[in-house]
């Protein structure tokens, strides 16, 4: 076998140094190998790439932040919001929930609901399966029969804090609710719901808002409708329930700032806290009757939902 030649060049011309820190020239090496292509994109096409995932983000966001919603009922009709439903916990009042699902199937009412349809729980809170009969498949059932066979118009279903647990193998809620009409969004939604008569009524509602006050469980949503332009501001979460009317004095508009409580009565995380029951209503409704000028009779609260149907069906059948 020939000796193989190694030149020692002064300086460093390009090559291949050996463990002897010699270099070989490529020309003289007993071998050739083709360069590797580069794995990663170029620049340039990193910059592309960013560019056009930004213009379809930004077109999702813009598209998103403010939802219209083209209303096609005519006369007058509800909007009813329904509080954390937590179906698959022990402790949710499935009498109570039941009716009012009733009545705003039977009240020409679409429901939007503030989130937390289920425990889902994770993480060192998954023992609390132990708790509970349902398990995380029978829930998945549940969630199924709620968004779609309970009998509810939803105009919208917001994803809480433990809708947006656990989904590292995908938003179970967000796929069960793809093939309806309403929007599913996690956190909050906006909608801007225009009539027949061109009047919106704008609805801000989510699942929390920044904000708090031991003395006044609307303050978080009260202080939003202070520097907002909505007219509904909505949220649950925290299992108790508020109201406050706001008007502004710049526009002179008013808007109701409103917090749902839910459906888990029994809940032993309120009982090791010692949380006091601040629950007056479970979930409410808006009467909008799109014929009226007047504010308070346009948008009218009322916070059972057997009550607002009657008053629904009664004005509709008066007044056509």
């Amino acid at each position: 076998m020939d000796e193989i030649k190694i030149k020692r060049p002064r300086g460093r011309p390009p090559g291949v140094k050996n463990k002897k820190n010699v270099t070989i020239e490529k020309d003289e090496a007993p071998f050739f190998i083709e360069e590797f292509p580069d794995q990663e994109p170029t620049g340039q096409q990193l910059v592309n790439r960013a560019l056009e995932t930004w213009r379809r983000k930004k077109k999702f966001h813009d598209a998103t932040s403010t939802i219209p919603v083209e209303c096609r009922a005519e006369g007058v009709f509800g909007i009813a919001f329904v509080g954390d439903p937590h179906i698959d916990d022990m402790g949710c009042n499935w009498e109570a929930l039941l009716e009012d699902l009733k009545h705003i199937k039977e009240g020409n009412m679409m429901g939007i609901c503030v989130g937390d349809i289920t425990n889902n729980w994770v993480g060192r809170l998954m023992k609390k399966y132990a708790d509970q009969e349902t398990t995380r498949n029978q829930a998945v059932k549940l969630i199924e029969w709620f968004f779609k066979d309970c009998g509810v118009t939803w105009l919208a279903i917001i994803g809480g804090n433990h809708d947006i647990w656990n989904t590292d193998g995908g938003d179970i809620n967000k796929f069960i609710f793809k093939s309806e009409m309403g929007v599913y969004k996690n956190h909050g939604v906006r909608l801007k719901i225009k009539m027949h008569n061109n009047i919106n009524f704008k609805v801000n509602c989510r699942h929390d808002y920044s904000g708090h006050s031991q003395w006044n469980e609307a303050h978080a949503m009260s202080k939003a409708a202070r520097f907002g332009d909505d007219d509904v501001y909505v949220a649950g979460h925290r299992h108790n329930s508020a109201y406050q009317i706001i008007k502004r004095p710049e526009t002179g508009r008013i808007a109701h700032a409103v917090r749902v409580a839910g459906y888990k009565e029994i809940d032993d995380f309120a009982e090791q806290k010692g949380f006091r029951d601040h629950t007056i209503f479970k979930s409410m409704a808006f009467i909008i009757n799109p014929n009226e000028t007047d504010p308070l009779k346009f948008c009218k609260p009322v916070f059972d939902l057997e009550e607002a149907k009657e008053e629904i069906l009664w004005k509709r059948k008066t007044y056509g």
